[in-house]
């Protein structure tokens, strides 16, 4: 990871003043909570209590985001039927899934994808069960990685920049690289069910979270690599 370890404590500083970590970390965390678990398998996960959505939990968001109707309507759809929305729409297909969930099957196993992200879970401390592991590029999960991320933000004191710049730098790698054109494959399929609507929202989140990372964050001097 020294790569990583160079950009994060030499290349780049956060402007706390803007970033207001004891505010917008906890809201932002939360956010990419909600995220994750609209985006998780119903076929693995236990949905017999449905998400209820807290507005409070995201009063301190930077910016005006929305995500109490979309929680809403999930929440009233059968779980069988979220199973064949599920399944119809990310595992299944004559040709494979129309849009595989997964970052690795939805770019065709790029070369090192897995090894990347295997780095960003081990150099931040985040850990998988071991039932996840052959699945950490499922977009769940990364959700779920940028939750830890922001929550470390809040609670860390000596490596919270570290923790900062590993939000912008894992959103750009594996979540901007491919969630837009997961939308946008989605939108032409045209299907209208509850999995297509949080993908699209979640893309808008991404784009509008991104944005104000990037603000909060200035470039200094290089020390090259």
């Amino acid at each position: 990871m020294n790569n990583l370890s160079t950009a994060i404590n030499y290349e780049r500083e956060c402007n706390q003043s803007l970033r207001k970590s004891e505010k917008t970390a906890e809201s932002r965390s939360n956010l990419y909570t909600y995220f994750s678990l609209l985006l998780g398998s119903p076929h693995e996960i236990a949905l017999e209590s449905k998400i209820t959505f807290d507005n409070s939990l995201i009063k301190g968001l930077p910016y005006s985001f929305q995500i109490g109707d979309l929680i809403e309507e999930y929440s009233g759809i059968e779980i069988v039927d979220l199973k064949r929305q599920y399944s119809a729409l990310f595992e299944v297909g004559d040709e494979g899934p129309p849009a595989p969930i997964r970052e690795d099957l939805f770019l065709l196993q790029p070369a090192k994808l897995r090894e990347d992200l295997v780095r960003f879970y081990d150099y931040f401390g985040y850990t998988l069960n071991d039932e996840f592991q052959w699945q950490m590029d499922h977009l769940s999960i990364e959700l779920e990685f940028m939750h830890f991320l922001s929550f470390q933000e809040l609670e860390s004191n000596d490596n919270k920049l570290s923790f900062q710049l590993g939000q912008l730098d894992f959103s750009k790698k594996h979540l901007l690289n491919w969630v837009p054109d997961l939308s946008a494959t989605i939108n032409r399929l045209g299907n209208g069910d509850i999995y297509s609507k949080i993908v699209v929202e979640l893309n808008n989140f991404l784009l509008i979270d991104n944005n104000w990372q990037k603000e909060t964050i200035n470039n200094i001097h290089k020390t090259g690599g």
